[in-house]
């Protein structure tokens, strides 16, 4: 008979250093990758919440224009006075200019006989500049802004006249790292090839 004795085994020995190593890596591994899900879903969110505070600014902007301009009766050359951008138009009632500066799109109104506009009134703000390109545009009756457009993308002919003015507003509503392009037209259906050039709206004042 064998004098050896078995040792029981007590399962007390615990881990190795290895087995520590090891999962300690999986550990880290694994938190990676939830990290950078979450992180994700927070810039989506960020990223969707940016859009539709953008989105609200630029539909805000086309609501309150669409009315004004659209019923115009003179639209003048916009311009530009240091980094101020304006554009001035007349309606049958009053004298109104949009000034877009430092992100904000305000809007002053006055009656004749004054000459100076009236307190700016903000119309839409965390809007920028989209690029170089100039926020106000304006085309005048007999123009054709399409001459150099592709073929079928205007939607009318290269030789296709404007029978009245036309105003078009492009602009960038930004919110953090968001943005959202603003390109719309408004035709002012009381202007036509007869309307003058000069306005009493704009006789007699400086231009900004």
């Amino acid at each position: 008979m064998s004098d050896d004795i078995e040792t029981p085994e007590t399962g007390d020995e615990g881990f190795s250093l290895i087995d520590i190593i090891v999962a300690t890596a999986i550990m880290s591994f694994v938190m990676v990758i939830v990290t950078g899900a979450i992180t994700e879903v927070y810039s989506d969110v960020n990223r969707t919440d940016g859009l539709a505070a953008a989105r609200d600014q630029v539909g805000n902007s086309f609501r309150r224009l669409d009315k004004e301009l659209r019923y115009a009766t003179w639209v003048n050359t916009p311009g530009k006075v240091g980094d101020a951008w304006y554009v001035e138009y007349a309606t049958n009632t009053n004298c109104q200019q949009l000034k877009f500066l430092n992100g904000a799109l305000t809007r002053s109104v006055w009656t004749l006989p004054s000459t100076t506009p009236g307190t700016a009134l903000t119309i839409a703000g965390d809007l920028a500049q989209t690029g170089a390109i100039a926020p106000f545009t304006v085309y005048e009756p007999g123009d054709q802004p399409y001459a150099s457009a592709t073929p079928n993308v205007s939607g009318v002919g290269r030789s296709y006249e404007l029978e009245h003015s036309q105003i078009r507003l492009r602009f960038s509503g930004k919110v953090g790292t968001t943005e959202l392009p603003l390109d719309v037209l408004f035709t002012a259906q009381n202007t036509n090839r007869n309307t003058p050039t000069l306005n009493d709206c704009s006789k007699g004042r400086p231009a900004a």
